[in-house]
């Protein structure tokens, strides 16, 4: 990239990022109603997301790959029969935002240093920050992989419009600020990166660029397994390549495919050794298990006619057709069939690939239930290839114009794409059956009506525009100083480190060298391999034994309290903690067993004791803090209820029962500021609106008592309260009127 196109990519990048990454309410002043479709950087899904970073938190910082300690994993209580929990991801992203995780660390224990309170677990601020700073710059460093092979066939204004438009119009833009700990951004960079290096080496006959090949499709697929269909390309693209010299010497071209295809295996089983063989010792056996199961599903119920309509609901289903939801991907494959110089020889791999990726999708049973078709995110530098190409047919002659035309639709596929983004589990749940044309549907609605929604959730710039205090506290600063500026900072690093990459010379240069990689592919999978041997090492029965045994009481004790037999839960519990004494489940659930028969001191000893094990478990903290709170410790009890809402900023609950407390203090008007962001979580929570036309009572605010009194009734709160508060208001408004 020239400096100006750099500068202007960088820019629109940097600004993007500033408004749609949701910072969540990291701070007591931040008003929870501007935080809004449930991630921010401080949220890690309990499902993919936490699996993919439980292999580098809990390798890093407890030293092993036993993930029954992670907090909210969603499979914390699946143990395999190794003894291990259950975990079908995998550990690429891991390697890759490592260099970041250790800034991150090493920046909390600078703060910890400071006497602030931030904790080195792997669960603070500066761990979210930095793991997200690496995701979006991964994407950043991909975006430039594509531009430059776009580069290779395109003109540079056609290569810088279908880059950005491919991107801001896929479900990649989601992925790449707003649900950032997914792998998808680390998938695109490699598969960017792959696509340069095979174009670049396709036609070399010299066996170490096919295994550099293998070696960057290993850690792909160690990113993200469904890349094994990136095989398909290279198969194709070989038998290709010497269709002529099988003509002439069917032998000699057999001998050299084999080689060289040779070169590839050895090069992915090299790298991707580390995961099979963790795969093994967590779940085992040597491949995904979950993956491999829904697979047999799909091919074992193969039918032309449930196939023929996964086709058309891919293409053209109203939930995430790809005609609605990713025109430009449509277009790219158009592109591909396009007569050109430079497809003609790629053209037979990149379809390859694609009927290979196509083909998992339309026969893989499980629903993604995620934004849009991310299991496409991969083929991005390949339906690229094909939208450079439409864009430059159409494009004009000029030597580096663009007509109207194509710029107009991919700015009207970016403006659709975000008008889907900004409703996606804001206005419009993640399931709603026709998502994208009702999203789309209701676009106009949205820029006419509700433009608060245009900057969506808790962005910089939502947040900066908020009333704020004239003094930041520490976390002010981390979020919205030292985050964006890391993010500039990366951002600048990956333009020279670019820079010197492609330079004829330079040290840069020389450890770019194929051999050098392959060197350090060996050196880096045998230490990944002799890592997992000691985090992972083979349980002894008695350890698998007694966590089978745990399961078992702990999902008798599960089924016992939904049943209401809290008695019978609490004994079943107690047995399950002591098979596995760091649960902190069995723990929480024998506390709310105690709570439920008015047993306070023994209900808030177990909550203390899960909150040993789960330090920031929002609900075990506010039960806590409510029941300080009845006892009387209103002091410890603020703390607890701080603490909750610190930890689940959308907890209505804790807010409720801190404004209890705050009122006891006599404190409040920080009472029905606590009522009042509870009711901003949830506005038809009518318990809140209750509270709060209680407290406006006390303080003869006649009117807005009545209002929030009214509001609750009509929410079907009732009873002998809700009937004194409606007595009191009454006879303070009659008395106001004589």
């Amino acid at each position: 990239m020239s400096n100006r196109s750099a500068l202007y990519f960088g820019g629109i990048f940097f600004f993007i990022f500033l408004w749609l990454t949701p910072l969540g309410i990291f701070n007591s002043w931040v008003p929870p109603n501007i935080h809004t479709g449930f991630y921010s950087v401080a949220t890690i899904d309990g499902g993919d997301d936490t699996g993919y970073y439980a292999f580098l938190r809990s390798t890093f910082i407890d030293g092993d790959l036993d993930f029954f300690n992670e907090r909210g994993y969603a499979h914390s209580e699946k143990i395999n029969p190794t003894g291990y929990v259950f975990n079908n991801w995998q550990m690429g992203q891991a390697i890759l935002f490592l260099p970041f995780f250790l800034v991150g660390h090493a920046l909390a224990h600078l703060y910890q240093s400071l006497g602030y309170p931030v904790t080195t677990d792997g669960y603070s601020a500066p761990y979210y920050i930095s793991t997200a700073v690496a995701s979006a710059t991964y994407l950043f460093a991909g975006l430039i992989f594509m531009y430059r092979t776009l580069r290779m066939f395109t003109r540079k204004r056609v290569s810088m419009v279908a880059m950005l438009s491919i991107w801001l119009a896929s479900p990649l833009i989601y992925f790449s600020f707003i649900r950032q700990r997914m792998a998808h951004t680390s998938e695109f960079f490699l598969a960017a990166v792959l696509i340069f290096i095979w174009i670049r080496f396709r036609q070399s006959r010299r066996p170490i660029h096919y295994a550099l090949i293998g070696t960057i499709l290993g850690l792909l697929c160690m990113t993200r397994v469904i890349n094994i269909s990136f095989f398909a390309l290279f198969a194709v693209d070989l038998l290709w390549e010497f269709r002529c010299d099988w003509k002439e010497s069917p032998a000699r071209a057999m001998k050299k495919i084999s080689i060289l295809a040779g070169a590839l295996g050895g090069g992915f089983l090299l790298t991707m050794l580390p995961q099979i063989y963790c795969w093994y010792q967590l779940n085992g056996v040597p491949f995904p298990p979950r993956h491999m199961k829904f697979a047999g599903e799909g091919l074992t119920g193969f039918s032309i006619g449930p196939l023929l309509e996964n086709i058309y609901n891919l293409f053209l289903n109203a939930k995430w057709g790809l005609l609605y939801s990713m025109p430009l991907a449509v277009l790219g494959m158009v592109g591909l069939f396009m007569k050109d110089d430079f497809l003609r020889d790629l053209r037979p791999g990149l379809l390859a690939y694609l009927a290979g990726i196509f083909g998992i999708v339309l026969l893989y049973p499980e629903d993604s239930a995620s934004y849009g078709h991310r299991h496409l995110i991969s083929a991005l530098p390949v339906f690229v290839l094909g939208l450079g190409t439409l864009i430059q047919r159409f494009a004009g002659n000029g030597s580096n114009k663009i007509n109207l035309g194509p710029v107009v639709v991919c700015l009207m596929t970016v403006l659709a794409q975000f008008c889907m983004l900004v409703q996606y589990k804001v206005s419009l749940p993640y399931n709603h059956p026709q998502f994208t044309l009702q999203a789309l549907g209701s676009s106009i609605d949205i820029f006419l009506e509700r433009p608060d929604m245009l900057v969506r959730s808790s962005s910089f710039f939502q947040v900066l525009l908020s009333p704020h205090p004239d003094s930041w506290n520490y976390l002010d600063g981390m979020f919205l100083l030292l985050f964006p500026f890391f993010q500039l900072m990366s951002l600048v690093f990956v333009f020279f480190l670019f820079h010197k990459a492609f330079e004829s010379t330079g040290v840069l240069s020389k450890l770019l060298k194929p051999k050098f990689i392959l060197i350090k592919a060996v050196f880096v999978s045998s230490i990944l391999i002799i890592l997992v041997a000691f985090a992972a090492p083979t349980m002894s029965d008695s350890e698998i034994q007694s966590r089978l045994k745990y399961l078992e009481t702990a999902k008798s004790g599960e089924l016992l309290f939904r049943g209401g037999q809290k008695d019978a839960s609490r004994i079943a519990y107690i047995e399950a903690s002591q098979y596995m004494p760091s649960a902190w489940k069995p723990y929480f659930r024998i506390g709310q067993a105690w709570q439920g028969q008015n047993n306070l001191p023994e209900a808030n000893k177990y909550f203390r004791l899960a909150l040993k094990y789960n330090p920031g478990f929002s609900p075990a903290l506010s039960m806590l803090g409510n029941n300080l709170k009845r006892m009387g410790n209103a002091d410890e009890a603020e703390k607890m209820l701080r603490a909750a809402i610190r930890s689940w900023p959308m907890n209505k609950y804790a807010y409720d029962s801190l404004a209890h407390v705050l009122a006891t203090l006599d404190r409040r008007p920080e009472a029905i500021e606590m009522l009042k962001k509870a009711i901003s979580v949830d506005p038809n929570y009518g318990v809140g609106h209750a509270n709060l036309a209680m407290i406006y009572s006390s303080l003869n605010s006649n009117k807005k008592s009545l209002a929030h009194l009214n509001r609750a009734i009509q929410l079907g709160v009732q009873g002998p309260v809700i009937d004194r508060i409606k007595s009191i208001v009454t006879q303070k408004a009659d008395q106001e009127n004589r």
